[in-house]
Order: structure tokens, then sequence, then C-alpha cells
């Protein structure tokens, strides 16, 4: 495996690791008063001190203490100064924005919670579904047919249908805040309502990002920017309240399947189509390090919630890659393609879908751990696990009629 990188630190000789929250792009840094500003890289953080390289090449050496908050937060999020930084701020100053703190999660009502296995199944007698993501709390499931978005209510087993327009759709994710329902079409559209929590959806707006159905969609923490995936070979950052395109990015490969992720405070995000990973500096918009994950072909790309890890489908088999170190960790052997994967809320865990049954990998040793069968034949091409990480859906083929949500033994 050949790990490319591009970009090197120049000072101190400090290389810069492939992972969502470290980079030293340029920026603007300000002092606590608020009043002195000045656009340096980050060279380093040590004995108390910023190291900024400045626009002339000189370096200065700022005391942690005299940085601004957001300053300080932004270098904390950075899991090898994270413990240098924190003693500079206060508790809540270190904690991700207010709007994605956890929700309360919900609970689901079973016979026998020791006892894994399907516990719901939804169907549809006139339409198959597509696209599948739990609510924030894990209450509630939405999926899409041809013409309707549709909202399970998982506890009481019912389903309540909101209507379409036009427009074939495929994948969805909501806000962190919860209050937004995102759903990609076929040709490049995003649907956006109002979600109230309990179920009900309200249209809000419509935006056209890119030609080329959507593969994936993802929401910066602060539901404030959105990267979706493109079947075009596209990944697109935009403005979640004026849908205004920032930025594109090239050279993907996401006809089979594409993820994204942002970092805890949305200051950076990675994407991959399962060939190569790369991370985006939100601020400026750029592609800032890129990495070629191993050679071959599959239908998955996932990347864990935490942005350490990158699971990569490859034939029948599933390969897992450090994006600290770009190195491959571990891999899990199969003997049938792979038509789709989510990674459980801990990252510890992974689901994929095959043909007729979904399998529970862990994504530490790559090791089996169980496999469930679905109540339809044909193959599974959409997964999702739930806030939960006690309960995961999956979407039954041939025609993709049945929504079947399983429960695990314990939560993982």
């Amino acid at each position: 495996m050949t790990v490319n990188r591009m970009i090197r630190v120049v000072s101190l000789a400090t290389m810069l690791v492939l992972t969502l929250v470290s980079s030293a792009l340029g920026r603007t840094w300000t002092d606590r008063t608020g009043k002195l500003n000045v656009e340096a890289e980050l060279v380093t953080v040590r004995g108390g001190k910023a190291y900024l390289e400045k626009a002339d090449g000189t370096v200065s050496a700022v005391p942690l203490q005299r940085l601004s908050i957001k300053d300080l937060a932004y270098l904390a999020a950075m899991p090898t100064y994270e413990s240098q930084v924190k003693p500079f701020l206060s508790d809540d100053q270190t904690s991700p924005p207010s709007a994605s703190l956890t929700p309360t999660m919900a609970t689901i009502d079973v016979e026998t919670p020791s006892v894994s296995g399907s516990i719901r199944q939804f169907r549809s007698d006139r339409w198959g579904y597509k696209g599948l993501v739990f609510s924030n709390d894990g209450a509630y499931l939405v999926t899409l047919g041809s013409n309707n978005v549709t909202v399970m209510d998982i506890n009481a087993s019912t389903k309540t249908e909101y209507e379409l327009d036009s427009g074939i759709r495929s994948s969805l994710a909501f806000s962190p805040d919860g209050k937004r329902l995102l759903a990609g079409s076929s040709d490049g559209n995003v649907l956006v309502w109002q979600f109230d929590g309990k179920g009900k959806l309200t249209p809000e707006k419509q935006f056209s990002i890119d030609r080329g159905e959507i593969k994936s969609i993802t929401v910066s923490p602060d539901n404030q920017h959105v990267i979706t995936t493109h079947a075009s070979a596209v990944a697109c950052l935009w403005d979640m309240n004026s849908g205004e395109v920032l930025a594109r990015y090239k050279d993907f490969s996401f006809g089979s399947g594409g993820d994204a992720r942002f970092s805890r405070y949305g200051g950076h995000a990675m994407t991959t189509d399962g060939r190569i990973a790369v991370v985006i500096d939100i601020a400026s918009r750029k592609m800032i390090q890129r990495m070629s994950l191993s050679r071959g072909s599959g239908q998955i790309a996932a990347i864990s919630p935490a942005g350490n890890l990158i699971a990569a489908g490859r034939t029948y088999d599933i390969h897992y890659f450090q994006t600290a170190t770009g190195m491959q960790s571990a891999s899990s052997k199969g003997s049938e393609t792979l038509w789709s994967a989510a990674f459980s809320p801990a990252g510890n865990r992974l689901i994929s879908g095959g043909r007729e049954s979904v399998k529970l990998w862990d994504a530490e040793t790559g090791s089996l751990m169980q496999e469930f069968a679905m109540g339809d034949s044909g193959y599974v091409k959409y997964v999702a696990f739930s806030p939960d990480g006690i309960h995961f859906a999956a979407i039954g083929a041939p025609l993709g009629k049945l929504v079947e949500v399983f429960r695990l033994p314990h939560p993982r």
C-alpha cells in the first residue's frame, strides 16, 4: 500500500497525520482581547506556547493564555495538542456546539431485551424503499419511496407518508440538532424538511447542488455546512441555509458509495469513496490532505463517527484503515458482494448488507460477530445504525419493500 502525503509543515519538521481534527493550514489567529490578529500557520504546540509561522517565514511563539477562546478550542480539537491546551479552557469551552449535544435516546419496547434479532417490520404494498436514517433520538426511521418520504414510528409500528412532487431519491440525513431532514435525489437536488421530533415533517426548501445522484449527505456539528457526494465523481461543500455551493472537489469515484464526516467542531471534514480519502479545511474550502487506500473495487465506503477509521469494500472483503497513520488495521473476509455498510455510534462495530442478510463485524479485529437473516430475499442495499447503538435497520430486496429493525443482544 502506498500512502501519499501532500501536506508538510515547513518548520520544526512536523508531519501532519491524516485525521479529521489536525491540520496546519493558514488561518487568522486572534489574541484574548480580540484586538490583535495575524494570518499564520500552526507549526506545533509545546511548552505552553503555540508556534505560528507567518507569511514571511518567521515563527512566533505565542503563550496559550494569550490566544482567544476560539483559537484554543480549535487547538483542543486536535488529539495531539488536546492535553496541553485543555487546562487553558473551562469545561463548557471545550464542549462541542450545544446544537450537537446528544439527545435522550428513545426506549424501544421489546418482549425480551436480552434476545437479538428482528423486532419490527414495515412493508410497502406500492413501491420499493430507498435510503434509510434514524432520528437523532432513535425513535423514528425515515425512508424514501418513488414519490414520498415515509416516517416510521418504531415503538408504535406505524408509518406516515408525505408525498413528493417528483424525483427519485435515495440518500437521507438528519441535521445534528435534529430539526431538519435532508433528502438527496438522482438529479443532484436536495429537499429540506423541518422535523418536530415527534414524527411530523414540514417542507422547507429545495436546493440544486450538482448534477448526478447524491450518494451521501453529511451536516456539520453547527448545522451550517453540508457535504454531499455525487455519482458524478464530485463532492460538494455548501451552505445549509442558502444552498450556495462553496466548493466542489473532484477526482472521486462515488458511483458505488461515498461518505463524509465533519470534525468535532466542524472546522475540517473528511470524505472518501473507498479509493482515496481527503481532508478539507472548511474555512479556506481547500483540500489539505489526501491519502490513497488500497487498490481494488467495492460497493461500500464508510467513515466512523469519530473519523479515526475508514471501512472500504474490496470485492468480497472489507478493509479498515486508521486515518491517523493511513495504514490498514484489519480486514473482514467475506464470500459475497457487500452492498451497504454503517458504523456503530462507538465506531467499534460495522454492519454490512449482503444477500438476504446483514452481518455484524468487529471493526477492530475484522472478525464476524453475528449474522442476521432478512425477511425478504435479494441484496440488502441500505443499512443504518441507531444512535442508541443497540438497534439497526435494513431494507430488504429484491424490490426494497421491507424495512426491518433488528436488536443486538447487548449495547455496543
